[in-house]
Parts: structure tokens; sequence; C-alpha cells
């Protein structure tokens, strides 16, 4: 019988981040020889976009019927951003739960053999309360191997307890950046030099160049589901980020696209942003399979989400992070601070100036000459990921 592992994470929603590093995970497992299991809140959705075999899991409560699920699973590997209580306090107890449901999945007899689970290339930000955090480490503890995307996220886990801890990166990077779709066209491959304007800071360009915008409601804490929350969180910010926007693409003579990386919760702060702008804007929605390629034909990307960063690193891009979250000033620091960040707090205050945004831009352009080298780095730390996962099918073959 071919060896099965089940993949959990934030699987099944319209959230792209998320989304590739199922695919990438996924293709992993299909490299060795392994038939991969998605554990997704919309499952039918999950086998076919992404041709796997995909099994229900929407709420805490429903840990039997995902025992009896994955008895037929010989791992479990977490990965993403889930160890974190910034958008809600049940975050951490929904996806230790899976876990805990996959290592209960075998007879009491064989658990101890059968209780393989591993985390490859988790995301670990604030988490607010000792009962979250001692159910994280509980669950790092017992896996086999656990390896973060970058080492904030391990110096945390260290922090709270967790041992053994590698920095690798996140699987995204493992993505290819020379996709090819019938909207997008084809990119560039991954390592090759995107075209550039000589001029250090931004310059008035061709009418065909374009900023990527890739932006997010705020997160909001709190037990109502993460739509019913970002509904109108994002109303304080519209009116400041639609003036340095329109100041950014004034500036630089290029026009704005914006990228929904999340339609369901992006898509509502993007429309209004689009009304209150006086630049041209288009607002396109890629799916999992183009937006790589999407992002690579801009010169620039602002993004608050932080796969669009991952999107902009892979396709070599000048990048501006927009800092709503612990991850985003880490990913901006990391390969030697290849991107600029703009801390975004001052938005609730009403004190974020066009000109913020004008400095990040030129600071990118000045800076992206980083990226290459930065993508190197990153992607080297890639076989910290891949030797977990051979370490995994090692106890389980």
């Amino acid at each position: 019988m071919a060896l099965r592992i089940a993949l959990a994470g934030w699987y099944g929603s319209d959230n792209l981040g998320d989304e590739m590093i199922l695919s990438c995970m996924a293709a992993a497992l299909r490299a060795r020889g392994v038939e991969p299991i998605a554990v997704s809140i919309d499952p039918e959705r999950t086998a076919a976009v992404h041709g796997v075999e995909a099994v229900p899991h929407r709420s805490p409560l429903g840990g039997t019927a995902l025992r009896r699920s994955l008895r037929r699973s010989h791992a479990m590997v977490l990965s993403g951003g889930v160890v974190q209580s910034e958008t809600s306090p049940w975050n951490i107890w929904f996806h230790m739960s899976r876990l805990r449901a996959y290592r209960r999945s075998a007879p009491a007899s064989h658990r101890r053999e059968r209780a393989v689970v591993a985390a490859i290339g988790l995301g670990v930000g604030h988490v607010r309360g000792a009962g979250g955090r001692r159910m994280a480490v509980s669950e790092m503890r017992r896996a086999c191997r656990v390896v973060t995307r970058d080492a904030a996220s391990a110096q945390r886990l260290r922090g709270w307890g967790v041992p053994d801890v590698a920095i690798g990166a996140d699987p995204v990077l493992a993505g290819d950046a020379a996709l090819v779709s019938s909207r997008a066209g084809a990119a560039r491959p991954p390592d090759s030099p995107a075209p550039r304007p000589t001029d250090s800071t931004l310059s008035r360009s061709d009418s065909g160049d374009r900023i990527c915008v890739i932006l997010r409601p705020p997160n909001r804490r709190g037990i109502r589901t993460a739509a019913a929350k970002t509904r109108t969180s994002w109303r304080p910010w519209i009116g400041q980020l639609a003036r340095s926007l329109d100041a950014l693409a004034e500036r630089s003579g290029m026009t704005l696209r914006l990228l929904p990386f999340q339609p369901s919760q992006d898509t509502p702060m993007l429309v209004a942003l689009r009304e209150r702008m006086r630049t041209d804007t288009e607002l396109v929605t890629p799916n999992v399979g183009n937006v790589l390629a999407e992002v690579a034909q801009r010169r620039l990307v602002v993004t608050m989400r932080y796969h669009g960063a991952i999107a902009a690193l892979l396709n070599d891009q000048a990048a501006v992070l927009l800092d709503y979250s612990p991850k985003m000033r880490s990913l901006a620091a990391e390969g030697g601070g290849w991107a600029s960040l703009v801390d975004l707090p001052p938005l609730d205050a009403g004190r974020f100036e066009p000109q913020t945004l004008i400095g990040a831009a030129d600071e990118a352009q000045a800076k992206s000459h980083r990226t290459a080298e930065a993508r190197g780095l990153l992607r080297a730390r890639l076989r910290i990921n891949d030797t977990a996962l051979d370490d995994l099918l090692e106890l389980i073959q």
C-alpha cells in the first residue's frame, strides 16, 4: 500500500497563501512517491483545485469524524502560520485538535508506532494566554520534527519550552515562478533578474508599468468568524491608504493593480479603496495557478499579505511590506533586509502620510539588488524542510 501523509493547515479557504502552501507540500510528497491527503474546511474545493484526496474538518469538536478519516494515514504534517492567536483565541485549539485527532486515529495498542507527526514550514506569532502556549508546546514536543519558516518563530517556540526546533523556510519558496496561465502568460524563471530602472528611486515609467497592491483587513480578535470580524475593520484606513497610493502613483507615473489574496476578505476593502482614489486602478482576482505570474509582471509590490511578499521575492521584485503582523517584519529582515517595511499602527491614529509610502518605495527600489541573494539564502533553507520530511518518511517506512 502506498504511503499516505495527511497535510494540515488553513486549507480549503480562498486564501491564496495557504493554498500555495498546500500545493507545494503536496508536490514535495508526490516527488517522494507519497500520496497526500489534505485536511480541509472545504474538501470538495480542495480536491478539485489540487487534485488530492481531502477530508473534512471545520471545528475542534469534529475530532471523532476526523479520526475516522485519518485511520489510513501513516503520518501528519502541519504547515503555515497556524500557531498564533492574533485572529482568534480558538486558532491554536483548532489546529492542535487536528494533531490530537491524528494521534488518536489508531487503536490504542498501536498509537505509539502510528503517531508520527511533524511541523514543517511552521509560522509562530503572538499567542495571548498561557493555555494556548501550553497546548502548542505539548503538541510540538510530541512531533518528530519541528521546522519553522523563520528565526523569530523558532525563537518563540524555544522560549516557550520546545527545545528541538530547526529553522527552515516557507514551503512556497519551493514554488515555480515560471508559471504559465491563459490570463497571465509566462513569467520569468525564478532565479533570473527582473528588469529594473537605472535610477535607484521611483522614476516616471512607461504607461504599461504597474504597481501590484496586495492589501488585507486588519486582524481583529474575537469569537466571531474571520469574515464577520473583518467586514468593516478596514474603514479607518481607507482614506489614508487612498491618499498615499495616489501620491505614489503620481510620483512614479505607474498605474495600480489591486490583487485580493483572499477575495472573501480583501475584495470589499479593495473596492472601497478604488472608489476613493483618483488614480487609474485595476482589480484582478488571481488564482493559485497564476498568482506568481501575475505578481511577476509588476515593477513594485506593496503588500500586507505574507505570501504576497513571498511572491515578490520569488520574482525578484522590489517590495514594500506593510507591517500589520510580526511575520511581516521577520520576512522583511530575512536574507539581509531585502524589502522595506512600513509600520501600520499610525493608520489608526490618522498619521499615515503619503510621503511615508513614497519613501518606503524609494528605499525598496534602492535595495532591490538584494532580492536575488535573499531568495537564494531562503531557498537554501528549504533543504532543512526536505531533510525533516525525509526523516519522517524513514520513521514510517
